[in-house]
């Protein structure tokens, strides 16, 4: 299975491969209109049919004291990232989806 690199070690702008269970919903996203069912499964055929073309875009997730959790924050892409799952629920894609790491380092909480 992939494993989510340790944050101490990536280079801001960074791709890396994440485990899809280790993904989850940024609270800084800036979508506050969830995702229709028919939207997901479009996109889900996209990425099925063509691959994902831009990466997510995502960040540590940390816990109250600004401790790292081991999850990371989709801030950017969480539709492909819901459509990734429902592939991946599907068996027809691997189960990691290429992110990208913020281009700059969070401030320290």
């Amino acid at each position: 299975m992939t494993q989510a690199p340790d944050t101490a070690d990536l280079e801001t702008g960074a791709v890396i491969d994440i485990p899809l269970n280790k993904l989850t919903r940024s609270p800084h996203n800036a979508r506050r209109t969830p995702h229709g069912e028919a939207a997901i499964e479009a996109l889900a055929a996209s990425i099925a049919a063509k691959g994902l073309l831009q990466a997510l875009v995502v960040e540590p997730a940390r816990d109250a004291e600004g401790a790292p959790t081991g999850l990371w924050w989709v801030t950017i892409g969480e539709g492909r990232r819901q459509a990734l799952s429902l592939l991946a629920r599907r068996k027809a894609v691997a189960k990691a989806a290429k992110a990208l790491t913020p281009m700059t380092k969070p401030a320290a909480h």
